[in-house]
């Protein structure tokens, strides 16, 4: 009965993950792929070595914020049938799934296989390692848990060059809200993440956006888009946090500094932007930028019936 649990939490869990990557533009990720174990050190659960660990998935992508780089992210896709354990076993869990994909990265960097798949993508000078953690619950009382406060504090006790990502179900949740929001407002025409220049890449036609969401930008707590629509395009920006005054001026901003004369609108969203409370803030905070022409428009991308104010 335990097994046929976990195997049906398993497939939820790749289920979910899947479609979570899909909407952020990660196409052609390698499934399933199996990696043979090359170092010693790892143990399965009966305390033998570890012949081989299995990759959930692995995405590859030339990196838009680090010259002649392609990375190669491995995902592991944890689901849990009913809500997240409690406290310390819930940082127990979190530090042995880290691990597993930990030592996952350890042995793939050397595979042959990866190697093939690193060939026939076309992998760029320098290849970059990085784990991306999908820890999901199926609790529906409370779908938009927040772990990571609990868990930033967490030692992991293991040694390792390779960063690390996670997304809980509250992420995933501002996530997809950002998406859906995109797909409504690019109706009629497109939209493309805008890849702010966080990093060390110094071509000057690398280009600044794209169909998919980079691996950093995931954790990010502002991620911007460029939507085109007859002919014009809007920089709009999304933001996880709550409105005041000042997170909204440094949004305007932040928003401005990368406009630089390309698009005459910007649309900064919150998540409790209330239009009816808080619109004249918004305006007063604008005139601080009075000598920018760039129209700025603030708007809540948590849908409700106060939508019909800005619609």
């Amino acid at each position: 009965m335990a097994g046929e649990k976990s195997k049906k939490s398993g497939e939820i869990g790749e289920a979910l993950t899947n479609a979570l990557l899909d909407r952020i533009g990660w196409k052609n990720l390698m499934h399933n792929i199996q990696i043979d174990c090359n170092t010693q050190s790892h143990i399965n659960d009966k305390g033998n070595p570890r012949e081989s660990h299995g990759e959930d998935q692995i995405f590859l992508y030339h990196s838009p914020f680090h010259d002649d780089r392609t990375d190669f992210v491995h995902v592991s896709d944890k689901n849990v049938l009913g809500s997240y354990p409690k406290a310390t076993t819930l940082r127990t869990t979190f530090k042995a799934h880290l691990k597993e994909l930990h030592q996952t990265i350890e042995c793939a960097k050397y595979s042959p296989r990866l190697h093939e798949i690193s060939s026939s993508f076309g992998a760029k000078k320098h290849h970059h390692h990085s784990g991306l953690l999908v820890w999901l619950h199926n609790d529906d009382e409370d779908i938009e848990k927040n772990i990571l406060q609990e868990l930033s504090a967490t030692r992991l006790e293991i040694e390792c060059d390779e960063p690390f990502y996670v997304v809980d179900n509250s992420r995933a949740s501002f996530l997809l809200k950002v998406i859906d929001d995109l797909k409504r407002k690019s109706v009629g025409g497109e939209y493309e993440f805008f890849y702010p220049r966080i990093g060390t890449a110094i071509t000057i036609d690398q280009g600044r956006t794209g169909k998919f969401l980079p691996l950093e930008l995931i954790a990010a707590d502002i991620i911007s888009a460029v939507v085109c629509k007859e002919g014009k395009k809007e920089l709009i920006v999304y933001a996880n946090e709550s409105f005041d005054t000042d997170s909204y001026k440094n949004l305007i901003a932040y928003g401005l500094s990368f406009a630089s004369g390309l698009v005459t609108t910007i649309r900064i969203g919150m998540p409790d932007f209330n239009p009816a409370r808080d619109q004249e803030t918004a305006d007063r905070e604008r005139l601080a930028f009075h000598d920018r022409k760039e129209e700025i428009v603030p708007f809540s991308f948590k849908r409700s019936i106060l939508d019909l104010l800005q619609e």
